[in-house]
């Protein structure tokens, strides 16, 4: 269980008063918001990249500093070394979340590995997403925190990537907390709907 506890969060103005929440294995969540909300402020808070105003995040009970190989979170291609390539990563991946997944299914599910040995600078945006995608389902963590994850990605890799993240879900008990902006294209089960506005943060009816 991930449990948010009267989490407050401010960094040039306010983002986020007094929210708590528990987010269970087995469940997906989507997070909308408009841009500039603080959608992304938030999951850098749960992964202590920037320091809470106030309240705490408990990863399975604990702070998530002593429990951080259980979520991956990688916020987006801005963080990929481009002199490196995705066997690079995902290898380092694969050893640092001491994950037993087979390498060489999760470079098919997407087609990285026509490109797997190529310098990331090469790469199209796409390509960097499908990556990214990648090291989520290598690291095989308990928890995906997401960040706008399809940005970049043809309508067919879309399909693919959510029938795999239901998968994730439901066949392995995962819990997935996802931003986006597409609430119409998510085909999920155990779905919930949280809405960032004005500070506050709530589930919704879907």
């Amino acid at each position: 269980m991930l449990t948010v506890q009267n989490l407050s969060l401010k960094t040039r103005q306010p983002i986020l008063h007094d929210f708590s929440y528990q987010f269970a294995p087995g469940q997906f969540y989507q997070i909308a918001a408009e841009n500039g909300s603080g959608k992304t402020s938030f999951l850098r808070a749960v992964t202590d990249l920037i320091p809470a105003s106030s309240g705490k995040v408990l990863l399975d009970g604990k702070p998530y500093a002593k429990n951080k190989r259980k979520l991956f979170f990688f916020e987006s291609n801005e963080w990929l070394n481009v002199n490196l390539t995705s066997l690079d990563y995902l290898k380092f991946v694969k050893s640092q979340w001491h994950s037993n997944v087979d390498l060489d299914q999760e470079l098919d599910l997407l087609g990285v590995r026509e490109y797997v040995k190529v310098p990331i600078k090469k790469y199209s945006l796409g390509m960097k997403q499908k990556l990214i995608v990648a090291m989520y389902l290598v690291s095989d963590a308990e928890y995906y925190l997401m960040d706008e994850i399809t940005n970049g990605l043809d309508e067919e890799s879309r399909t693919v990537l959510y029938e795999r993240l239901n998968d994730e879900v439901t066949q392995r008990n995962k819990c997935i907390i996802l931003t986006s902006h597409y609430s119409s294209e998510i085909k999920v089960n155990n779905l919930h709907r949280l809405v960032l506005h004005k500070q506050m943060m709530h589930e919704v009816e879907q």
